[in-house]
């Protein structure tokens, strides 16, 4: 008997930006990709507010709500059963970001979540690598991704295809667009102060990122597909690549009209005339600081990534390879402020092997495997501050930095691990350990018992340890550690480090060489 197919599920997406608010509605059926159906956009300039007056007007918040009502309405139109509503850098920095979502909410029905910079960065580019599946710019050495949104400019530098760097910088549009505006600053005067701002930018980044190196560049956003639909004939949807020298003589002539000359030249909206030159200004100085012979135009979007993610499988393999790319960027951190990668990744190792012998006692799921990997492997960075209080310095540096694919949150939890690798337990004196939530104090106390043993087992940073295993052995456990040479500073250091372990799962840890019996 034939299998009678099922009916297509219908979802949507929803991104509140800074200069939009846009919507996809897709159908879904088992094992196809999903088929947009619909999409709308309604320009809204959160980030007029946002950015120049720390908050979001009472015009600019009805004007979304009257666009999110719409959306409402097509959703409920096209039976949607699923959703995810994201907003991004306008706001996020809105200091009355509860009070819209709540807005939202009541006249509404939606829930929107508010993420940050490196969670736009990963959808980003689950989007982009979906789109150029077998392109060569995701085998060069160096590529590349990037979009400027109205707040902000959103890059990764890509090894093989990996993110390796990735960040987040104040080069968004509307942002731009805020910072040069003066009743009495001409539109070039305006132009030379963008630029002036984005070249000290820029130039920071290079610091930052090995931007030279690029010879790919992967560009994203509306602006700068107005640029490749002018430029290259080529049907709806169809991947766009502008020759360089092409794409940095249109720039400079676009740069030279303002608002009302765009809208009259190439009838756009006045909103789309307004993000324009700022954005086309930030993408050439990025081009230009790269060797790419061309500017790689894909016709995808980070609401295709949110699509990617909601309808996603969640399968193994998918996790390892979230856990690859993210682990990748950990890396990357870690060479940046010097660390003993052959000390870090031996740590990363028993910390991982302690995890998932103890599964059944500390119960966390897998992605808290990778959150314990990440903060093994940068548990030592704090010593490129200074070897004195060095825990303390790897937590405040963890938590200042970007790690692709982790948000705010995660880093938080990593960065506290971290700091508890050595020295004193975690007290509710310590302050970012207290502004944790409960259950992530939780975790951290759980992973920080883990990582603290396994830093332990390789004390004189020599690598003598060849395996771990631990057993239960009423009234306590056994940790048996196979290795090679002396291993008695292991075996006190990690019974003196095993003081967190006792007080979190209320087991005393004897350690003992492989084959010695009770």
């Amino acid at each position: 008997m034939a299998d009678i197919p099922r009916n297509p599920e219908y979802v949507a997406v929803i991104d509140i930006g800074a200069s939009a608010v846009k919507l996809v509605v897709a159908e879904v059926r088992p094992g196809q990709k999903p088929f947009v159906i619909e999409e709308a956009s309604r320009g809204v300039l959160l980030g007029k507010d946002a950015f120049s007056k720390g908050r979001i007007g009472v015009a600019s918040i009805e004007s979304a709500l009257k666009a999110l009502e719409g959306f409402r309405r097509l959703m409920d139109g096209h039976g949607v059963s699923r959703y995810r509503a994201v907003a991004t850098s306008a706001v996020r920095e809105a200091s009355n970001a509860d009070t819209f979502l709540d807005r939202v909410q009541v006249r509404t029905g939606l829930q929107v979540e508010i993420i940050d910079g490196s969670e736009e960065s990963r959808l980003t580019y689950l989007a982009v690598r979906e789109r150029l599946h077998g392109h060569p710019a995701l085998d060069a050495p160096h590529t590349l991704l990037v979009e400027v949104g109205g707040g902000s400019a959103d890059m990764t530098l890509l090894e093989a295809g990996q993110p390796k760097h990735s960040g987040v910088y104040a080069l968004g549009s509307v942002r731009l667009r805020q910072g040069s505006a003066s009743a009495q600053r001409s539109h070039d005067r305006s132009v030379r102060v963008m630029s002036r701002h984005i070249a000290n930018i820029v130039s920071d980044i290079c610091n930052e990122m090995p931007l030279r190196s690029s010879t790919h560049v992967v560009a994203l956003g509306q602006d700068v597909r107005f640029v490749a639909q002018e430029l290259v004939d080529a049907p709806e949807g169809q991947l766009r690549e502008v020759p360089r020298q092409a794409f940095l003589e249109f720039c400079g002539r676009i740069e030279k009209l303002d608002t009302d000359d765009l809208v009259e030249r190439y009838g756009l909206s006045p909103v789309d005339a307004e993000t324009l030159v700022p954005a086309l200004l930030v993408y050439r100085a990025l081009v230009e600081a790269t060797e790419a012979a061309s500017v790689i135009v894909p016709d995808t979007s980070l609401r295709a990534g949110l699509l990617m993610a909601l309808v996603g499988t969640g399968t193994d393999a998918a996790l390892a390879d979230f856990s690859r790319q993210v682990l990748a960027s950990a890396e990357s951190l870690g060479e940046k402020y010097r660390y003993d990668a052959v000390h870090a990744h031996a740590v990363a190792r028993w910390a991982t092997s302690l995890f998932d012998q103890c599964q059944d006692e500390h119960g966390l799921p897998g992605r808290d495997r990778l959150l314990l990997e990440v903060a093994a492997v940068l548990h030592d960075i704090g010593l490129f501050v200074g070897l004195r209080a060095h825990h303390k310095h790897s937590q405040y540096l963890i938590a200042a930095s970007e790690i692709f694919g982790l948000s705010s949150d995660d880093k938080d939890v990593i960065a506290n691990v971290a700091r508890y690798h050595r020295r004193a337990l975690p007290q509710r004196s310590h302050l970012p350990y207290i502004a944790l939530d409960r259950q992530d104090r939780v975790r951290v106390n759980k992973l920080s018992a883990l990582l603290r043993v396994a830093n332990a087992l390789d004390a004189e940073h020599s690598q003598k340890i060849r395996g771990v295993t631990l057993r239960r052995d009423e009234p306590g456990w056994i940790l048996e550690i196979d290795g090679g040479g002396d291993l008695s500073l292991e075996r006190v250091a990690t019974e003196a480090r095993a003081d967190l372990f006792l007080d979190v799962f209320g087991k005393r840890l004897i350690v003992r060489g492989a084959g010695v019996q009770s």
